[in-house]
């Protein structure tokens, strides 16, 4: 497993690969596949919650379902996900480690040109390498492995990555939207220049931006469309109305109720994928009266999972046993499923001396199915003599890292991943810019370092059952939902394939057709 490659042929198919190539995934809707010959032309619509002022087109800044969709069809990653979880070729072609895992040969693709027509170079990954040094980088952790001192261009399209420690799946941590590579010497990204598949044309931060087909594109023919508009529409049933009346052809995030009720209307397609995706409570271990461990034991034992599944996200999901990754390989399917219990809840509150508490649930229209969870949630801890004041936030500000998020006590969050390691490397290292929870245990990051670099599975899978023993005991998440990815679109929209990774095929926009 540590001497395993990752390569691809010419045709972007996967020649060689080390390790497992993730979850069967597959979608539960249905694909806009389109038939016969290949439609172009036309402007794309795309309806999202929105960010407010906290929009932008810095890969470095953005953590927004807005952001994402706009990072991955400006810039490109150095790897993709496939709907179904397999690592595919992005901007680099192989991924070659020595024996131990330590020294990486990355491989980039060539032909490959910037907007303002530069060729693309490795000086441009390592100036990206550099910049995700910065602390407060969305995906910083990502290279805190990573020897950036010693980061070598071995000729244009050849790069060496030394690592710290051992890591026997490095490209695992280059396929999130803010790991997109941006053009060396980029510091200025009010007029973004990326390599990806539309131009930049205007932005007005909050509202709405507007991108051009990228005539240049290193995959021939895509995308099919003009031209891509993303517009902000923060509330769920404006944005619905928005595409039943074809003022948008697509939206991310399709209320749960209503994706219900169209899949018997038909007005517009479903699509729905089964995926890792989470919905989960979070509780700040360091912040009173989270700081108590038999607090955070009792409130993962509060919740009626399934009520939940049923009357926040209306069947479009199954119970979560308080552990991310579900279907993806290591994860711990040993470990006793969570029911709910509450006269042992109302134990360990009483021997934490916290009976009679009230806490405030920070909750957002930001995600489908957030408020009617948090408003579930505290009905069922008024059962274990917990007051639950729901407090709903604003969806711009929800999950800007300036504002409000990760500086929560008790909240909810919501993540899609490709593997179970990158999840713990961006949520639970103690340098991780997304540790919500507060989670900082330098043992631990010791033990997430030494799982991502062992030398075998089986080796493997036994540290990151300890990694998820310690989680399920001890963490400050209570992953109450395994959550399918649901999304909308007009009956015009062709190509767009559900994907198990993010939401509208994994932000795809270069497949769409319209018409």
């Amino acid at each position: 497993m540590a001497a395993a490659g990752l390569a691809f042929g010419s045709s972007g198919l996967l020649a060689a690969c080390g390790g497992d190539g993730g979850s069967d995934g597959g979608s539960a809707g249905g694909d806009s596949q389109s038939g016969g010959g290949s439609s172009r032309g036309g402007r794309l619509r795309v309806g999202h919650v929105g960010a407010g002022k906290g929009e932008s087109f810095n890969p470095a800044r953005g953590s927004s379902f807005i952001d994402a969709s706009r990072y991955y069809n400006l810039f490109d990653p150095l790897s993709r996900v496939s709907p179904t979880l397999e690592i595919e070729p992005g901007l680099a072609l192989e991924w070659n480690p020595n024996n131990d895992s330590t020294v990486w040969e990355v491989k980039l693709r060539p032909d490959v040109t910037w907007h303002d027509g530069k060729p693309f170079t490795a000086d441009d990954v390592i100036y990206t390498l550099q910049e995700m040094n910065d602390a407060k980088h969305i995906s910083h952790s990502s290279v805190t492995n990573v020897k950036l001192g010693d980061v070598k261009k071995l000729n244009d399209l050849t790069l060496r990555i030394p690592l710290k420690a051992p890591n026997a799946r490095l490209f695992d941590s280059f396929v999130q939207q803010n790991t997109v590579i941006v053009q060396d010497g980029a510091k200025d990204f009010s007029k973004p220049v990326g390599t990806g598949p539309f131009v930049f044309e205007s932005f007005s931060t909050g509202e709405r931006s507007l991108c051009k087909r990228n005539p240049n594109y290193w995959e021939e023919g895509k995308p099919y469309v003009d031209e891509w508009e993303d517009i902000s529409i923060d509330d769920n049933a404006a944005r619905l109305n928005a595409l039943l009346s074809g003022e948008i052809d697509m939206m991310s995030q399709l209320p749960f109720a209503q994706a219900k009720d169209q899949q018997q209307r038909g007005e517009i397609q479903v699509l729905a994928a089964d995926s890792p995706a989470i919905q989960v409570f979070i509780m700040a271990v360091d912040i009173a009266p989270f700081d108590d461990e038999r607090v955070r034991q009792a409130f993962r034992l509060i919740p009626d999972r399934q009520a939940l599944i049923d009357g926040a996200l209306f069947g479009f999901g199954t119970a979560g046993n308080d552990l991310a990754g579900k279907g993806l390989p290591f994860f711990a399917e040993d470990l006793p499923v969570r029911e709910q219990d509450l006269e042992q809840a109302r134990s360990l509150l009483k021997q934490a001396g916290a009976e009679n508490l009230e806490v405030t649930l920070h909750t957002s229209d930001i995600v489908p199915g957030f408020v009617e969870a948090a408003t579930l949630f505290a009905q069922q801890a008024k059962e274990a003599g917990v007051t639950i004041d729901v407090k709903k936030e604003s969806a711009s500000a929800y999950f800007d890292t300036s504002l409000l998020y990760t500086k929560l006590d008790f909240a909810q969050s919501f993540w899609t991943f490709s593997s179970l390691p990158i999840w713990y490397e961006q949520s639970l290292l103690s340098d991780a810019v997304w540790n919500e929870t507060h989670w900082r245990e330098p043992s631990f990051d010791k033990l997430i370092r030494e799982a991502q670099g062992s030398p075998d599975e089986s080796t493997a899978t036994e540290l990151w059952r300890r990694i998820q023993q310690i989680q399920y005991d001890e963490g400050g998440y209570i992953v109450w939902s395994n959550q399918q990815l649901v999304d909308g679109a007009s009956t015009q929209v062709k190509g767009l394939k559900p994907s198990s990774f993010f939401n509208l095929g994994g932000w795809n926009y270069r497949d769409v057709q319209l018409g």
